[in-house]
């Protein structure tokens, strides 16, 4: 790809990932038929996530169609040698021929019972992030970037996306 056209390709990924996300503000109820809400629940015991069960099939397939791939790594608040929660996943979709963490979209989710919600909510506390709650979601969002990386506690999970924007798009199992 030539030096012009990756910052494109990137733009382009951008751009579908946005135009598939749907914006709602907290405290609205996203129209069902036309969003992916955030997990209403724990899922099923013996299901596992993937990069391509946690996000909508369609924004699999634009990633895809854009060139991107998925990394997957453990769920973590951080480092994974000492904040990995087991069963959960981190994805980041993007250009594995580009060098560089521009244009990567980051989506995770993992089983989270109510112990672990307070270890790690107190964690994310003392690290700093800020707090808000809202339809049904406990929201921690990056200290550093308003809007950027962004965890959010529901009844049996915890999901995290590059953006707080992101958010409804991550599920599991996806809708």
């Amino acid at each position: 790809m030539t030096e012009f056209r990756r910052p494109a390709a990137l733009l382009l990924a951008g751009a579908a990932m946005l135009s598939l996300a749907a914006c709602t503000p907290k405290g609205e109820t996203p129209d069902p038929d036309t969003t992916t809400p955030a997990n209403e629940g724990a899922a099923a015991p013996d299901a596992h996530p993937t990069c391509t069960t946690i996000i909508p099939e369609t924004l699999v397939a634009d990633f895809k169609e854009y060139g991107l791939s998925a990394i997957e790594e453990p769920f973590a608040f951080g480092d994974p040698a000492t904040t990995k929660v087991e069963g959960g996943i981190t994805c980041k979709w993007g250009n594995p021929e580009v060098p560089t963490d521009h244009g990567v979209q980051i989506y995770g989710w993992a089983p989270m019972d109510e112990s672990g919600r307070e270890k790690w909510t107190a964690f994310l506390t003392e690290q700093g992030w800020t707090h808000s709650e809202g339809d049904g979601l406990e929201y921690f969002g990056d200290p550093f970037a308003e809007g950027g990386m962004t965890y959010a506690f529901g009844d049996g999970f915890v999901i995290v996306a590059d953006t707080e924007d992101a958010l409804p798009l991550v599920s599991f199992p996806a809708s």
